[in-house]
């Protein structure tokens, strides 16, 4: 088995249902809305709080109130009546400062960074706001953490979309430093011939291939802003990518899948976004096409793993993004997205329908929402937005700010 069948769960019956989407779409709205506390924060789930040694308010862009209020910003974007929350980013930043849910670093998804994003994406012209978020870029540069949630793959990320959004030369910087990093860093197994970062995000040192910690999280953004890198980086980064993703690939008739990690070797086989195959999809999924042979092979090991994600099927850990139902769901809209086939499109609203009855159950069940972007509801609701309108499929808070 390519997959832990104790991981997953039958997928409902239930059809795709415009209705029914917009109805949950609104739903957790009002649900975020209606739960709003004075200190800037929301409740803190069960599940999140036996995440963290810290029970306390939730700040960050992972499992905080930084990332629902982010969430609520794209959400008002695509034209949903959410309220603007953005004026408490300052709270949140100074309680995250004085009193953290983690410790305080200067990452994406659980550190500084993913805090003052959406505040400078809130007021692009705060100078105030851009030098602090320069400071955090420029020490994650300094950190062994080649990956999205602490390390320089998720500040550039970041730099990316705001120099996209901007045009100033700070960002492009800030992107070019740490894709020199991360090539400087990229280092071949003399004995497997595989091409991997080796990264220190959970204490060891260790070797991933996923989207989040890994090979393919940070390939994709060196592919994402190839245009900012020599002209020759492009082949480079396919070739050493396509090469390895062959090497590791673990085969079941016409499904493929890859390990947790090398060196330590953990040998889970997870399918999420964050770990396994889910991720790999996303991560790829938009690497450009070409006649050439890597190319061809890409496209043979998107179509394996698109097919393990389905097999597999929903994810008992509930609707979220990271390792949930619809973290998988994206990589079914980003398969569409590349190739055009209704196929994906249809699997994606059918694990769309599938997480609004976990986001459901798990409501009536705890008794509260569970209100994040990355482990919860606000996640969901782009999500469930995105497969109405599948064209601006990204996930929030990497592809999208």
């Amino acid at each position: 088995m390519l997959f832990d069948i104790n991981r997953h769960e039958k997928l409902t019956e239930s059809l795709w249902d415009e209705k029914c989407v917009r109805s949950e779409i609104s739903a957790i709205i009002d649900d975020i809305q209606q739960h709003s506390l004075p200190n800037a924060s929301w409740p803190t789930h069960q599940l999140d709080a036996e995440s963290y040694s810290n029970s306390g308010p939730k700040w960050s862009a992972y499992a905080g109130a930084a990332g629902t209020i982010h969430a609520s910003q794209i959400l008002r974007r695509y034209g949903y009546q959410v309220a603007d929350y953005s004026d408490l980013l300052e709270t949140v930043y100074q309680s995250f400062l004085e009193n953290p849910d983690v410790s305080v670093e200067p990452g994406l998804q659980i550190g500084e960074l993913g805090i003052l994003m959406p505040a400078l994406l809130a007021q692009p012209e705060n100078e105030e706001l851009s030098k602090r978020v320069i400071r955090c870029m420029e020490q994650t540069l300094h950190l062994p953490l080649y990956e999205v949630t602490s390390g320089q793959t998720g500040m550039m990320h970041a730099a990316l979309s705001l120099y996209r959004s901007t045009g100033k030369n700070c960002w492009k910087t800030l992107f070019i430093k740490g894709a020199n990093s991360l090539m400087e860093h990229w280092l071949q197994d003399e004995n497997t011939g595989e091409w991997l970062w080796q990264s220190q995000v959970f204490g060891p040192k260790r070797h991933y291939y996923g989207a989040c910690h890994g090979l393919t999280g940070n390939a994709n953004i060196l592919l994402e802003g190839a245009d900012l890198l020599p002209n020759d980086y492009v082949e480079l980064i396919i070739k050493r990518t396509v090469s390895t993703l062959e090497i590791s690939a673990k085969h079941s008739g016409n499904l493929a899948n890859w390990i947790l990690c090398t060196k330590p070797d953990i040998d889970k086989l997870l399918v999420q976004w964050c770990h396994g195959a889910a991720g790999i999809v996303t991560a790829m999924a938009r690497t450009p096409q070409s006649s050439s042979p890597e190319s061809e092979r890409l496209e043979r090991l998107l179509q394996q793993t698109g097919e393990l994600v389905w097999e597999a099927g929903p994810l008992v850990k509930g609707s979220n993004i990271c390792h949930g139902t619809s973290g998988n769901g994206y990589s079914f809209l980003y398969l569409y997205k590349r190739w055009g086939r209704t196929v994906w499109l249809d699997r994606a609203r059918k694990f769309a329908m599938h997480a609004i009855e976990q986001c459901q159950k798990d409501r009536q069940r705890y008794g509260v929402g569970r209100f994040s972007m990355w482990t919860g509801d606000a996640g969901l609701a782009i999500f469930l937005h995105h497969c109405l309108n599948p064209e601006q499929a990204a996930i929030p808070g990497l592809d999208l700010f």
